[in-house]
């Protein structure tokens, strides 16, 4: 029998374990930084991976067991060789939070080798040689941690050549001159010269402007201008809501489809504009080119950041340890078993909790647990389950389909991106707004058709800039009446304050607009060549209009319910000027709640 090889390593570190956990357990990164060659996905089965080596001459070649691991305490990994010097690699990484604030990191592998070459191999790859590299990189990731730097900080260097440099420049310059950030810009330029491709293959806006400190929004309509400009090249990918992955990755929005199928999970979905589809750039090639696809690790804790914990529990067995989590709801699932358990975090929670996988089920009421719990998972079933907890928020850091395709700003630019004719992508929820004229007719009558047109024609100028002002976009003009949609519902109300305040102070007459705004899903699709919005959400928007008199808001309950929308009206309404009404709509069976203001 072949001989088994163990080594540890100790590390004490200055940083916290929740510090240190975005770049100890990035395996993808680690594995780049310790020099180990790029990797490849062969195939997946039963969530084993069949991955090998991307070298000549050589064949190494595996079978990969999915991750364990618990935020931000521990993780770990086993392969199966079946090519190569190796049989089989186990890994263990724990990190232990010391009193002085600082982390002790216990690094230990376990490695079976298949022949002679295995051995040497183990004796000096993984004894000498990747002893003094893991030595270096944690040290390393924990200068960085201890600075609160971002990941990319780890390998940068100088990747813009002469020719890139130019171009961008050349191409800041010009963008600058049309509106673009100027800061935003520049940190731009910063990322590109010196971030490694790890960080530059999904560039996430909102992420970035996080870093930078810069407002979202910015950064976003700067990366919009950037990509119609040839400086970034924007990217809509689709992910598993599952393992939240990248299932599949569309160049244009016309490639995408409303139903996908997930490699890893080995599930059938649907595409959600506002769930599971994401926009992200990469520089234009023209600028500096990357390789999207190397890969250093094809599966690791930060691939799911929402998943707090994956562990393995055999048969009639338990397992307790600790963990984080933040305020909020989360998903505990097990492989063997249908449905899930839903947990609350919150800092009253209880201490500690036991989760139990048996024939009975999962509790159908909500468990509290506290945001540093101690748990017990108990597998009380005759096969093995893996457990998972799930954070059951998407990353606020994405920027959705839904956030740019409201921005009037991508649709002047990007008014040829548009499903494909016949798809129909669900949106979650969208913000819908409907105005209209008041008495447009009598005003062509009074003042004549040529003033009364050019009147018309600046209430829309007004109605856009204000929209745009509150990242909503104008999706069509039907005559006098406008549709438009907001990603969240108080940007619809500030904007018509606006609009209606614009209004009163040009012009005698002054005009006056009937509103109504309604909050819910719908689907997007394709209709004479652009973006637009169907269903009962629309149906409900378009109506409301109707009931005002002019200079007046109609919204529905799910607008007056926004705590967004009341903080704001509270601020800006006169006192006891939100009136409710009930009234029955056009092709609806029930009375709706409605509100009315003035504005």
């Amino acid at each position: 029998m072949a001989k088994e090889y163990h080594f540890q390593w100790v590390f004490d570190l200055k940083a916290a374990p929740e510090a240190l956990w975005h770049l100890v357990s990035d395996t993808n990164r680690f594995n780049r930084d310790t020099n180990l060659p790029p990797m490849q996905l062969l195939g997946i089965q039963n969530r084993v991976k069949r991955v090998k080596f991307k070298i000549p001459l050589i064949r190494v070649e595996w079978d990969e067991e999915p991750f364990e691991w618990t935020y931000p305490y521990r993780f770990g990994i086993l392969r199966r060789y079946v090519a190569g010097p190796l049989r089989e690699m186990r890994v263990d990484c724990r990190l232990e939070r010391l009193d002085s604030g600082g982390t002790k990191l216990t690094y230990q592998t376990w490695a079976t080798p298949r022949n002679v070459i295995g051995d040497f191999g183990i004796a000096f790859g993984i004894g000498i040689v990747a002893k003094k590299l893991f030595e270096r990189v944690f040290h390393l990731y924990d200068r960085i941690a201890s600075r609160g730097d971002p990941a990319y900080a780890v390998a940068t260097g100088r990747h813009l050549s002469s020719s890139g440099h130019t171009r961008f420049k050349n191409l800041s310059e010009q963008l600058k001159t049309e509106g673009a950030d100027e800061k935003v810009l520049d940190n731009l330029y910063e990322y590109l010269y010196r971030a490694d491709d790890l960080s530059v293959q999904r560039m996430r806006p909102f992420a970035l402007a996080d870093i930078w400190g810069l407002p979202r929004r910015t950064v976003l309509e700067t990366f919009l201008r950037a990509t119609r400009a040839g400086m970034l090249d924007m990217f809509w990918d689709l992910l598993c809501p599952e393992c939240r992955g990248v299932a599949e990755d569309f160049g244009k929005l016309s490639d995408l489809t409303s139903h996908a199928h997930c490699n890893t999970c080995q599930i059938e979905f649907n595409a959600n504009f506002d769930q599971n589809v994401e926009v992200i750039f990469r520089p234009n090639p023209s600028v500096r080119a990357v390789d999207n696809e190397i890969e250093f690790c094809v599966g690791s804790p930060q691939r799911q950041p929402h998943i707090i914990f994956s562990m393995v529990v055999p048969p009639r067995e338990q397992l307790p340890f600790g963990t984080m989590l933040n305020e909020g709801r989360y998903r505990l699932k097990a492989s063997g078993l249908e449905g899930f358990q839903l947990v609350n975090a919150n800092p009253s929670g209880t201490e500690k909790r036991d989760f139990t996988a048996d024939a009975l089920g999962w509790h159908d009421d909500m468990l509290d647990v506290s945001l540093t719990p101690y748990i017990r998972l108990i597998n009380q079933t005759d096969s093995t389950q893996t457990f998972q907890l799930e954070h059951l928020i998407w990353s606020d850091q994405a920027a959705t389909a839904a956030d740019v395709t409201t921005l009037q700003i991508f649709r002047d630019l990007f008014s040829s991106e548009v499903l494909r004719p016949g798809e129909e992508i669900s949106v979650g929820s969208t913000t819908l707004m409907f105005t209209d004229l008041r008495n447009s007719t009598r005003l062509y009558r009074e003042i004549g058709d040529a003033p009364a047109f050019g009147r018309v024609r600046e209430h829309f100028d007004i109605l856009e800039e204000a929209v745009a002002a509150e990242g909503g976009a104008i999706i069509k003009t039907m005559g006098d009446a406008v549709m438009a949609a907001f990603r969240k519902p108080v940007s619809s109300i500030k904007s018509i304050w606006k609009v209606q305040k614009e209004l009163e102070r040009r012009g005698v007459p002054p005009l006056t607009i009937k509103v109504g705004i309604h909050y819910g899903p719908c689907i997007v699709v394709n209709l004479n060549d652009r973006l637009d919005y169907f269903g009962s959400t629309v149906n409900i928007a378009a109506r409301l209009p109707n009931f005002s008199n002019g200079g007046e808001a109609i919204f529905s309950e799910a607008i007056r319910n926004d705590p967004e929308v009341l903080e704001y009206l509270e601020k800006n309404a006169a006192p006891n000027s939100l009136t409710r009404f009930q009234s029955e709509l056009r092709g609806f069976d029930s009375p709706m709640e409605l509100w009315r203001i003035k504005v």
